[in-house]
């Protein structure tokens, strides 16, 4: 996913009734990771989402 991000192959989202997040990269102290940014700011709503389940 951070591949397919940062080389702009695909991009990802959040959905959650109407609020629409992106999924972006983050570099952080322990390495990159995937969070999402809407409004203007670095949220972590990815954790809040419900767990998938198969």
């Amino acid at each position: 996913m951070i591949d397919s991000i940062r080389g702009r192959t695909n991009t990802f989202f959040t959905l959650v009734g109407q609020s629409r997040a992106e999924v972006a990269v983050v570099d952080g102290p322990n390495g990159q990771y995937v969070r999402t940014h809407a409004d203007g700011k670095w949220n972590d709503n990815l954790l809040a989402l419900p767990e998938c389940v198969s």
